[in-house]
Order: structure tokens, then C-alpha cells, then sequence
């Protein structure tokens, strides 16, 4: 008998444990091992005899307590930090102390794979390939496990890059995906909906031994059309989607869905322009100039430039009894929005709100408070009341 045996009797149990086929009947061995010698000194030996006895029994959760317990004999044992970190996202209850356990041994794995690649210490049996092959695929597995506990702590920011730098390694990973693009959709940011659209297209377009169970397919599938439309408003370019996904893991950077507010604003604009174009000039011509780039665009492309027939309401003229100068609210009936430089000047006096239409050309602008000035021959002016007839 060997040294490190309690005795001799251990060292038959041991023995039989490793003779016993049935998985049943070697775990009840090995309770009756840890129940004679809890102290032994065999103790790493029996948990790894134990893990692989739950690994045949397909037992996830007692194979992460046995992996759990490795590292807690051994913190840098490459079998419990490869288990650990592979099966942490399988867990039903993601607890802070699981997380960390998690988080640590992912790390450590990480760690490890970049020590033992830059010291070359490899099988000499195993070809260069091979393990270059074998690392990558452990290194994949520690991203997605750190991915996964990131999205628990709700750390979506790092569990995007996680799961980001996985599926640039392996486009073909559907789960990733399919956790990418729930991550994604719980950010409630308006610019991540499109690329969680994206991501679970992509999950559930994914085939062969990377591909969803047909279960959780199913259920990512209902989340997709629940999303993009409650996003899109209603199913219309669903299928031209879940085509475009197949392409690529990730979407091209000026790849765009529609949103339900964007659809409906430009429905109303295209209504606008059908029933009052003026207006619907106007605002377009306002929106540009409101944006943050409003005084180059003014002066690259509109100043000094003929504008298109607009339409407003007058507030004020001056001087009262010759008016050359009008000022004008456009999109609504109070807002001064425009002063209108007319030449020559009108012979008589119009009502405030009268409602006038123009053409003319821009001369300046001012952001705050908002003004365009514009030139007008009052000959491109109609609304204006006739002045009264003369007495004889």
C-alpha cells in the first residue's frame, strides 16, 4: 500500500470505487469513503472521482459543487477552474458568492492560458495546432462565462464586450447571441434596440452544433417579434431580417431598422407636405437650423440663396403706416420667426394676422433669439390687402 492511505481499509474502498462500472453504485461508494475518511489526505483524489462520477450521471449541479470544491483544495487546479467557469452560467440560482466564485476562476483561467502559452508548456504529443485550438476554445469559454455573470450584476456595458469578443472569435455561437441581444434590449437605450434585433435574428438563424436547443429557440423566436414590434411597430421587414442576420454576427455599422416613432413621423411629414408644403418647407428648414451645426449649414446653404414659397401670419409692421419691414410667425400663430425686408415698401397697413405668402432669399440668421431675415420683392408677396381706392 501506498503512502497517504489512513489505512488499509481505505485504500480497498478506493479500489473498489475505481473497479465499479455503475455510476449508482460508485457514487454510494464514495459516500461511504467520505462518510469512513472525511480527514484523508486522498481528499482531491475523491473529488475529482466524484465529479466524474456526477459528469456521467449528466448532474450540472453537483458537478459545480465538486468543481467548487477543487478550487477550494487547490485554487489554480485547471479542471475546477475549466468546469467552474464552464458551468456558473448553467446555475438556477446566481448568488453574489457564485458570481465571484465565477468571476475568480474565469480570470484565473485566463491567466493560466497566457503563462502557459508564452512558456510554451504544452504536451510534446500535441501539435502546435492542436493547442492553439484547445486554448482558444478555453479562452472563449472564460469571455462567455464572464460575459454571463456581468449581465447578472447587470454590468451590461462589460457583458456587451464579453460577449462582443466571443462571437468575434466564433460568429457561429447562437447562445452568446441570443444573451447579447437580451443584454442589449434591457438597456432600454433607444440605439441598442436595432443591434438586439439584430443579435436574436441572428440567434435563432444560427444551424448545426452551435445552434439553440429547439426549446430555447422557441422562446428566443417569441422574443424577437415581441420586440421588434413593439420597436417597428408591426412585423413588416421581420423576414427580410432574419435573412440579413445570416451574413454576419454582428451588424454592419450603418445597418437601420425604422423605428415606430421615426415611421410615424414621417408619414405625418409626407401628410404635411401633401396638404400644406409651405409649412412643411418651413419646419424642415427650422429643424436644420436648430441642429448644433445650424449657423454653417445657414451659411453654406442657405444664405444669400433663393428660399421655397413659404406661408405666415403677420405680427407686426413697421414703419405702421408705410411698412418695408414685417415680422412673421410660421409654424404657429404667436412665435416671431421671421423678418421679412420688403422693397419697395407697401402703401398701406395690413391686420395682424393676416396671412401672407412669399418668396425671397436669406440674408441672416440668429440662433438665440430665433430670426431669418429675408429679402422681398413685394411683387412675391400675396395676402397683402389692397390699399383703399382714393376719393375723387
Amino acid at each position: 500500500m501506498a503512502a497517504g492511505w489512513t489505512d488499509r481499509g481505505e485504500y480497498d474502498l478506493v479500489l473498489a470505487v475505481r473497479a465499479e462500472a455503475s455510476p449508482q453504485k460508485r457514487l454510494a461508494l464514495l459516500d461511504e469513503w467520505k462518510a469512513k475518511y472525511p480527514a484523508t489526505d486522498q481528499r482531491r483524489a475523491r473529488n475529482e472521482l466524484y465529479f466524474s462520477v456526477y459528469q456521467s450521471l449528466g448532474d450540472s449541479p453537483h458537478m459545480l459543487d465538486m468543481a467548487q470544491a477543487m478550487l477550494a483544495d487547490q485554487p489554480d487546479n485547471l479542471v475546477g477552474l475549466y468546469w467552474c467557469t464552464l458551468l456558473v452560467p448553467q446555475a438556477k440560482d446566481a448568488t453574489p458568492a457564485l458570481l465571484s466564485t465565477g468571476e475568480k476562476a474565469a480570470h484565473r483561467l485566463l491567466d493560466g492560458l497566457a503563462v502557459s502559452f508564452a512558456d510554451n508548456k504544452k504536451p510534446s504529443s500535441l501539435p502546435d495546432e492542436e493547442w492553439k485550438k484547445q486554448k482558444s476554445a478555453v479562452e472563449l469559454q472564460a469571455h462567455r462565462a464572464l460575459g454571463w455573470i456581468a449581465w447578472q450584476r447587470a454590468n451590461y456595458p462589460a457583458a456587451e464586450q464579453e460577449f462582443t469578443t466571443v462571437l468575434q472569435q466564433n460568429p457561429t455561437a447562437a447562445e452568446i447571441s441570443a444573451w447579447f441581444g437580451i443584454v442589449l434590449a434591457l438597456e432600454k437605450q433607444p440605439e441598442k434596440q436595432v443591434p438586439a434585433l439584430w443579435q436574436m435574428a441572428r440567434a435563432i438563424s444560427v444551424t448545426g452544433a452551435t445552434a439553440l436547443p429547439a426549446a430555447q429557440r422557441r422562446e428566443v423566436d417569441t422574443a424577437l417579434e415581441r420586440l421588434y414590434i413593439g420597436y417597428h411597430g408591426e412585423t413588416e421587414g421581420l423576414d427580410q431580417l432574419r435573412s440579413r442576420v445570416a451574413q454576419s454576427a454582428l451588424p454592419p455599422a450603418d445597418f437601420t431598422i425604422e423605428s415606430a416613432a421615426v415611421i410615424a413621423a414621417r408619414r405625418q411629414d409626407e401628410e404635411l407636405k401633401r396638404t400644406n408644403p409651405e409649412l412643411a418647407a418651413w419646419l424642415g428648414i427650422r429643424k436644420r437650423l436648430e441642429a448644433t451645426d445650424g449657423e454653417s449649414y445657414f451659411s453654406s446653404a442657405l444664405q444669400n440663396s433663393p428660399l421655397p414659397k413659404l406661408k405666415g401670419s403677420l405680427l407686426k409692421a413697421s414703419p405702421a403706416r408705410k411698412p418695408n419691414e414685417l415680422v412673421l410667425a410660421l409654424r404657429d400663430a404667436m412665435s416671431e420667426e421671421v423678418t421679412l425686408k420688403i422693397s419697395p415698401a407697401f402703401v398701406n397697413e395690413a391686420e395682424p394676422g393676416t396671412q401672407l405668402e412669399f418668396e425671397g432669399t436669406a440674408e441672416s440668421y440668429t440662433r438665440d433669439p430665433f430670426r431669418v431675415t429675408i429679402t422681398v420683392d413685394q411683387a412675391k408677396i400675396t395676402g397683402w390687402p389692397e390699399p383703399p381706392a382714393r376719393r375723387r
